[in-house]
């Protein structure tokens, strides 16, 4: 993995609507040109899923907007089990799509749960306060706002 990040609300919707966040983790290829990125919805509720813990954690050691000095080390459990069950479960959403940060450029193969990770309000809020390396868009969020799909056809898995 090269990295994730998080935004809020959800820069994918589910029938139309954002969900109160989503986490995405972005895997390079080893020449660097070709990007897998996997997204997690979040949904405030009354606790948090555990799995969610050492992503929390981690962010309160990041405390700089440079990239070069914000590095943390983060021993995440394995969410390929969240994606197993999800497809079997709710469904797994895949298309060929842009990353959603600056530049933008269309190299990303999306893969997104479908069902949520529930999390406490407290934790949602931490998460608020803790993203401190994204500019801020005209939607007064860190979310790129929907994009049309141009012809991309998005496949259901489930």
């Amino acid at each position: 993995m090269a990295q994730f990040h998080l935004h809020a609300p959800s820069e994918h919707t589910l029938n139309g609507k954002a969900l109160d966040g989503e986490i995405h983790f972005v895997h390079k290829s080893a020449d660097g040109k070709a990007l897998l990125v996997i997204g997690l919805f979040l949904q405030v509720g009354p606790k948090s899923d555990p799995w969610l813990g050492p992503v929390l954690d981690a962010l309160e050691h990041v405390n700089s907007t440079d990239e070069r000095s914000a590095a943390v080390v983060v021993q995440l459990k394995s969410y390929s089990n969240l994606i197993r069950q999800a497809s079997k479960h709710c469904g797994v959403y895949n298309y060929p799509g842009s990353l959603t940060t600056p530049g933008c450029d269309e190299t990303a193969d999306w893969w997104v749960v479908q069902d949520p990770i529930k999390i406490s309000s407290i934790d949602f809020g931490r998460l608020h306060q803790d993203l401190v390396e994204y500019h801020i868009t005209d939607n007064g969020n860190n979310a790129r706002p929907v994009q049309p799909l141009n012809g991309r056809k998005v496949t259901r898995y489930n």
